[in-house]
């Protein structure tokens, strides 16, 4: 038999530890690569609007130096260009190739978001967008259009860190879509009114009294004056018109504002809500009290509760009583 050449036998021990090298190397990558890189937990946020070397820079200056076996990771597979913007939570213990993963499958962080009900849509504007990237002033802006307010519906919604105003905009209209289902749009039709209208008497409802169970009795009464074809008299919208909170006495002055929200002047329901309204409230004009009042007051005493009249005089009765507290308590206006 021919024995192999001294050069083949040495090319053929070269190319067994090359070989033998490449898998150990190989393998060693590969358990860099799954090994963990922190001990704690680390928070990454990739504002919008980066590109790929933007989002790359932003994620090295947020990691800690441990954190660069994961960049190297997604570098190593070229996945850069699948970065996306989000708030990333990375577990304690995480593996390198499931942190990478996570960045480039956008397994980001949801929020959670208030949106209250309220007066002032600057304060509700402000805390919608506090754990989001939203502007409060953008979101202020789409929350002020008459199309817009009276279709938020106060709750608490799960977002992506990363949301815009506009995202919130089309999240409300949706949240708005479900909660106006085809049973709440019946119920409404039964009280003749159109949801916008509904939302409309509701947010009055909610300005006329902070006491949730005369909500019912107070959304019956304004349904029984707009029935019969009087006035709502309503005091709220006439604080609303003169842009003035702080008013606890309603004067005859107060009465002549020339405001399509002068339900003292004009008939019907004004042309749009005058707070973000309690979906508690919507409900109390959905399923309101049957009863025959037409007439409501304050009750002296400041707790915030009404005496309800279904006569005027009986009515004129509560209103003298009311005053009366009123100017004992030195408020005149």
């Amino acid at each position: 038999m021919k024995k192999p050449s001294l050069s083949r036998t040495i090319l053929a021990t070269l190319g067994l530890v090359l070989l033998t090298g490449g898998a150990l190397g190989r393998g060693a990558w590969l358990r860099w690569m799954s090994g963990t890189w922190s001990e704690d937990a680390i928070v990454v946020e990739l504002v919008p609007g980066l590109d790929t070397p933007g989002r790359l820079a932003a994620l090295e200056r947020q990691l800690p130096e441990e954190g660069r076996r994961v960049i190297e990771h997604i570098e190593f597979r070229s996945w850069e260009g699948r970065l996306s913007a989000g708030r990333y939570v990375f577990p304690a213990g995480e593996s390198v190739k499931s942190s990478a993963a996570r960045l480039v499958t956008g397994n980001r962080e949801a929020v959670r978001v208030v949106v209250p009900s309220g007066r002032d849509l600057g304060p509700i504007a402000g805390t919608t967008s506090r754990r989001i990237h939203a502007d409060s002033t953008e979101v202020l802006a789409l929350l002020s259009e008459d199309s817009m307010l009276w279709r938020i519906v106060p709750n608490t919604y799960e977002m992506w860190w990363e949301s815009d105003a506009g995202d919130v905009a089309q999240r409300l209209i949706r949240e708005h879509r479900i909660w106006w289902n085809e049973d709440r749009t019946a119920a409404a039709r039964a009280q003749g009114l159109t949801p916008e209208e509904a939302t409309i008497l509701a947010s009055i409802v909610q300005a006329e009294t902070a006491v949730l169970s005369e909500a019912p009795v107070v959304a019956g009464l304004y349904l029984n004056r707009l029935n019969k074809g009087m006035a709502l008299q309503a005091d709220p919208t006439l604080i609303f018109a003169l842009g003035d909170p702080t008013i606890r006495r309603v004067l005859d002055v107060h009465k002549e504002i020339d405001s399509p929200f002068n339900t003292y002047k004009f008939k019907g329901l004004p042309p749009g809500p005058i707070r973000v309204v309690d979906p508690r409230y919507l409900m109390a004009v959905l399923q309101p009290s049957i009863h025959s009042h037409l007439y409501m007051c304050a009750k002296p005493g400041g707790d915030g509760t009404h005496d309800f009249a279904t006569s005027y005089r009986e009515h004129l009765r509560n209103a003298r009583a009311y005053q009366s507290w009123l100017n004992k308590q030195r408020i005149y206006r």
